[in-house]
């Protein structure tokens, strides 16, 4: 049973969980600046982005299946009209804290730091418990037994194959673009961001273009694109 200390310091955690890892992953670049860490190879940045990619894929996935008025982006309030427990949730309970872990792991490798790659971990394990306590406790209290049974047969974020179930409806392309849209940007701002730091910490060059800047140019191109579709279609 959820206490109200636990459940205010969630609801508080739920409300800025999209802007707590920033001030980490900050100190971790200027630390990464200051430190002797050999220059980051392109094949690392190539596997780095792999991961943090391998999250919007993830996001994607559980957006995509999912039914309206869940997984979302919602902060002020819990939200969710219907459970979803099939596709990609009838692996995990919480797929979209995994994703975002993902995404936020990619950056940590560039740094080649273990120390700094355990702390944050367990930074994101302490705010995502507190925030996934809440979440459960919201549905418990909305879904009764039918979320009482998807709780003790589905894990909370580490997957289990054996609990496969096709989804239920059809995948909205659309819906799962919109909602991948700021964190595709994110990401390629702060890879490219740290290709710059690195690039001028090793060799002195500032603003060097390669593979990253394209990217970059991408994701606020899409980013664009993606809102002025919803400004258009919200006429």
């Amino acid at each position: 049973m959820i206490t109200h200390r636990q459940l205010t310091y969630g609801n508080f955690l739920f409300k800025y969980r999209g802007i707590l890892p920033i001030p980490v992953i900050i100190f971790s670049i200027i630390l990464f600046y200051y430190s002797d860490s050999q220059q980051i190879s392109p094949q690392q940045f190539i596997f780095s982005l792999a991961v943090s990619i391998s999250g919007l894929v993830v996001r994607v996935l559980s957006v995509g299946y999912a039914f309206n008025k869940t997984s979302g982006k919602n902060t002020k309030k819990q939200i969710a009209d219907n459970l979803n427990t099939t596709g990609i949730y009838s692996l995990l309970r919480n797929p979209l804290y995994l994703a975002n872990y993902l995404n936020w792991l990619g950056i940590i490798l560039l740094f080649s730091d273990i120390l700094i790659t355990i702390i944050i971990t367990l930074y994101f394990t302490y705010i995502y418990y507190y925030i996934i306590l809440v979440e459960e406790n919201f549905l418990r209290d909305k879904f009764k037994s039918e979320y009482e049974n998807y709780f003790k047969e589905t894990p909370r974020i580490f997957p289990s194959l054996k609990n496969w179930k096709p989804a239920k409806h059809k995948f909205n392309f659309i819906k799962s673009l919109i909602n991948i849209k700021n964190g595709l940007l994110g990401i390629s701002i702060i890879f490219y961001l740290i290709y710059i730091i690195d690039t001028f910490k090793y060799s002195g060059e500032f603003l060097k273009f390669n593979w990253l800047s394209y990217l970059l140019l991408f994701s606020i191109l899409f980013y664009v694109s993606i809102k002025l579709i919803l400004k258009v279609y919200k006429k």
